[in-house]
């Protein structure tokens, strides 16, 4: 996601930061002392989580869970979010997994990707072509994606990590505090209506004097063309999922690009003909989940995953070749996503 618009007649009051290794974009439609208060509170909030859940801190509580042997206590942040992460597992069928931590270390991601070399970055990316397989990671076991990879104690806050797992939740994490804090503005601070974008994970709420909020997608292939259509949003969640960003030379000097969607199976970068996928919905981490899934899986597979769950969401992709399918409520298309004409359309059942 690139920007979102409001009509002259009310405009929100902005503000920027960088937390959680991206651009907060945060739009308040309230008097500016309330709105530089709010947004204050905001930036708290998502540094604060940054400080717990990012293996990038190494005193992180995500950290100190990983390093730990037997139950440990974690706070409530933490059990809400494994307990989420726990659901999602079996909704993707083990697809979304906390637990590739070392996969991820063995990709090249061992730094923040702003710390990466940028002779390591590939700035204009050839997606015509589906890259070639990364050698598989070792192991002595199989690595058994659909299971959690660890145990709650039941009304303690108690968490046991198997032997041999380390989580990284950075798949879940700024969806769901894009939750939590816009519920939070709403119910605590009665703002009747914003934005939050978190890198692309989006929530709106409220639509003063207008009608919708216009959000527009940024084109994987945007040294190439610009996609013209938006999304017409009055309420709910947006999340995007993109190769586009995230590339890396692999460290194994072999020429190949890694990036940071993992597929469980292999434990390597995930290869399919999927660059990226946007979702529309009503929950930030449940589009979040959805988007990373649909990479992950490719454009067939991802068909029949979301037509055994019944999905209902809209969910637009951009495959290597430039094609673009949308799988949704193809009644509504032309009204919340106007000016996209997909190549492929799903109707949902």
């Amino acid at each position: 996601m690139s920007r979102v618009e409001q009509p002259q007649a009310i405009l929100p009051r902005v503000s920027r930061f960088r937390a959680m290794n991206t651009v907060i974009e945060v739009q308040l439609v309230t008097g500016q002392e309330e709105a530089e208060h709010a947004a204050d509170l905001v930036q708290n909030w998502f540094e604060t989580q940054e400080r717990r859940f990012s293996r990038f801190v190494p005193d992180s509580e995500l950290n100190r869970l990983n390093r730990s042997i037997g139950w440990l206590p974690v706070s409530a942040a933490m059990d809400e979010v494994l307990s989420l992460a726990y659901g999602y597992i079996g909704h993707t069928e083990g697809i979304f997994q906390p637990g590739i931590a070392q996969a991820l270390r063995q990709q090249g991601y061992d730094v923040s990707s702003e710390q990466l070399q940028s002779d390591q970055l590939k700035e204009q990316l050839d997606y015509s072509h589906t890259a070639q397989p990364l050698s598989s990671t070792s192991s002595d076991e199989k690595f058994d994606y659909c299971r959690p990879g660890w145990m709650h104690r039941e009304g303690s806050r108690m968490v046991h990590l198997d032997p041999g797992t380390e989580l990284d939740l950075g798949g879940i994490v700024k969806g769901w505090a894009v939750e939590r804090i816009v519920d939070w503005l709403q119910r605590s601070l009665h703002i009747p209506a914003g934005m939050i974008n978190a890198g692309g994970d989006i929530q709106v709420w409220g639509t003063p004097a207008h009608t919708s909020w216009t959000l527009y997608i940024t084109d994987p292939f945007l040294e190439k063309r610009n996609l013209t259509g938006s999304i017409q949003l009055d309420g709910g969640a947006v999340a995007t999922s993109s190769l586009a960003r995230r590339q890396w030379m692999h460290p194994s000097g072999n020429g190949q690009m890694a990036h940071h969607l993992i597929d469980p199976r292999t434990m390597q970068s995930a290869n399919t003909d999927i660059v990226q996928c946007t979702v529309l919905g009503q929950h930030t981490s449940q589009c979040e989940i959805i988007a990373k899934t649909v990479c992950i899986l490719g454009s067939e597979e991802a068909i029949r995953w979301l037509n055994r769950h019944y999905d209902r969401h809209d969910v637009l992709w951009v495959t290597r070749d430039g094609s673009m399918w949308f799988r949704g409520n193809t009644e509504k298309l032309a009204e919340r996503w106007p000016g996209f004409d997909p190549d492929h359309r799903f109707s949902l059942i």
